[in-house]
């Protein structure tokens, strides 16, 4: 590649950079601003910085409760989801069965569905025949199946790349197809763990829809939902929305930038591999 077209490279992944950054910036901005301000001057900077608006939106929202509730949903579903699906993933990498490829194909075709085609069915059964609304549980539970298909396709993909060579090292050793995969294979998975680990925590902490429709009492929600507190039928708070989303935010930014390295690797190696 000649030089000029690597600065012309450089120059629109810069522009693109800016173009995803700005709405950031935004509303790190608008935190520290009033109502009235963001509503005037949205792009501009604010006149005084202030914390205000942080107090409030810890109070409103009832912050360190929905806090609790998100990151138990979370950990519950990333921890849950790693498990069942890199056992999964090497199950069908491994046993090449006629079944097992009809059952990873429907695992992929319900990747193609919409959340919005399963949910009046999901909400029907657990939060209506068995009453299960307002369980933090069940929302986990949902989480994983919804994220599992995902996890189970990378998972294949990244355990059809590992040499058979080590699983039949093991069984000579007299290890078992299970005791092979949690001593020799598991540790090997670590890039696409914490890809798919930052994917799924992404998803189920930000989410919304589907935590809204089993969550509806004040001690189980979500920051998600405890966002819309500060939209109403005639008002809207905006600066302490704001400043309730940066809040919200910030835990799962951190979580992505300590796992940023693995996401490039763990997505082709899942995906191209298999």
């Amino acid at each position: 590649m000649t030089k000029a077209k690597k600065n012309a490279v450089f120059l629109i992944t810069l522009i693109v950079l800016l173009l995803f950054m700005v709405p950031f910036f935004v509303l790190v901005l608008n935190s520290f601003k009033t109502t009235n301000e963001f509503i005037t001057a949205p792009f501009a900077l604010p006149k005084k910085f202030s914390l205000d608006n942080f107090r409030v939106a810890i109070n409103r929202m009832n912050f360190w409760s929905s806090l609790r509730n998100t990151a138990v949903i979370t950990v519950l579903a990333v921890a849950v989801n790693m498990l069942i699906g890199s056992m999964t993933g090497y199950f069908f990498a491994r046993k090449r069965w006629g079944i097992n490829k009809i059952i990873f194909g429907a695992f992929l075709a319900s990747m193609v569905a919409p959340f919005q085609v399963y949910m009046i069915p999901l909400v029907k059964i657990y939060a209506g025949w068995l009453g299960l609304s307002n369980n933090l549980l069940i929302v986990a539970y949902v989480a994983v199946g919804l994220n599992l298909p995902f996890a189970v396709f990378l998972y294949k993909g990244f355990a059809e790349g590992i040499p058979e060579e080590l699983d039949e090292a093991a069984r000579i050793d007299g290890c078992s197809f299970t005791k092979t995969f949690f001593s020799i294979i598991l540790p090997l998975l670590k890039p696409i763990i914490i890809t798919v680990t930052v994917f799924v925590a992404m998803g189920v902490w930000n989410d919304f829809l589907m935590s809204s429709l089993f969550l509806t009492k004040q001690g189980t929600k979500t920051l998600a939902i405890a966002i819309k507190t500060f939209l109403t039928n005639h008002t809207a708070e905006y600066a302490p929305m704001m400043a309730g989303l940066l809040l919200s935010i910030l835990p799962v930014l951190a979580f992505y930038l300590f796992g940023q390295k693995y996401i490039i690797e763990g997505v082709v190696a899942g995906s191209v591999k298999g």
